[in-house]
């Protein structure tokens, strides 16, 4: 099997060596984040690069994360009848914007569209092989932009 990175990924390590210590951990302890970590703590493990290892920026990166999970986590909700809908958006990279000001932009509503076609796409690459949602992805294959 061979492995590749999804587009956009910045992991300075090839993608068959990640993806084959991941097949190693799957079938000897379990593949979970902890146990990946864990096996790349020696220097000279495989994958030692991709980690930061600095404490300090380490910290902030996960308070970085921290923040932008807040903000990709906030839901507006009109009434008790109406589903939460998402708060923000990145259209552009790392500067989120509420629909309101996505929709007043013609060029950002263009760009949001692409993103969710996109991300569509890739719901459908990654759940491709159950048949059962053969219906959602032609409709997927419909959407014209």
């Amino acid at each position: 099997m061979k492995f590749a990175y999804k587009v956009g990924a910045v992991i300075p390590v090839s993608a068959d060596v990640a993806g084959n210590m991941c097949k190693q951990l799957e079938r000897t302890v379990g593949l979970t984040a902890q146990n990946l970590l864990d096996a790349n703590r020696a220097e000279d493990a495989p994958l030692h690069s991709a980690f930061e290892w600095n404490d300090a920026k380490a910290a902030e990166s996960y308070r970085l994360n921290q923040a932008a999970y807040i903000i990709r986590s906030l839901v507006t909700v009109e009434d008790e009848k109406s589903a939460p809908v998402r708060a923000f958006f990145t259209v552009e990279r790392k500067i989120y914007e509420s629909i309101d000001v996505i929709l007043a932009d013609r060029s950002k509503t263009e760009d949001l569209l692409k993103i969710a076609l996109r991300e569509l796409k890739a719901f459908k690459a990654k759940y491709s092989q159950l048949i059962a949602l053969s219906g959602v992805f032609d409709a997927i294959d419909h959407i014209q932009l």
